[in-house]
């Protein structure tokens, strides 16, 4: 058999952290500090899909002999599926409301139409058995598209997010880290 299987994974808890602007990226396990937020329960059959998108054109020259192929217009998004209704929720559904929470639950205020244009940094981590993976975006992210906000009789509700990742004017797109997580300050 070839391969590694300590290399797959099967991962058995996750999170999705929201920062500012200005959040700092942790390193090497650290935890995350306060200039982040968590999104809370997320559904697990739905876990966090990644796709890549680009544009491709083939050139081919007389003969039908393949010459070049130009590709262009990268995009990577994630999505994710939020169970809870909290703050860092509608932050995301809503950017720019008028909502204030208290730390039972209870909400007030006005959902005004949302700022398109909020950016944030967002954080992917899954756990499993110690070993923590996560993927942090270097620069900002925007939320590209809100799936179905359900609410029902028989179902758990939910807020689907699909979340563009900007790269920095370096390229790169995301810290990443795959080990144990820190232990102590």
């Amino acid at each position: 058999m070839g391969g590694d299987p300590s290399n797959a994974a099967v991962w058995s808890g996750a999170d999705v952290y929201i920062g500012g602007d200005t959040a700092t990226i942790p390193v090497a396990g650290a935890a995350f500090d306060n200039t982040w937020d968590l999104v809370g329960l997320l559904n697990g059959d739905d876990g966090f899909s990644e796709d890549m998108s680009l544009d491709k054109s083939d050139f081919y020259a007389w003969g039908g002999i393949l010459v070049a192929t130009t590709r262009r217009n990268f995009k990577l998004t994630r999505t994710f599926t939020a169970y809870e209704d909290n703050k860092t929720v509608f932050d995301l559904w809503y950017p720019g409301h008028d909502v204030t929470f208290d730390v039972d639950g209870t909400y007030e205020g006005d959902i005004l139409v949302p700022d398109l244009q909020a950016k944030f940094k967002i954080a992917f981590e899954t756990n499993s058995g110690g070993v923590i993976k996560r993927v942090v975006s270097k620069n900002y992210a925007q939320v590209d598209e809100r799936g179905t906000n359900k609410e029902g009789e028989n179902d758990i509700a939910s807020r689907a997010f699909t979340v563009a990742i900007y790269p920095d004017s370096g390229g790169g797109l995301f810290y990443t880290y795959r080990g144990p997580a820190a232990t102590g300050p």
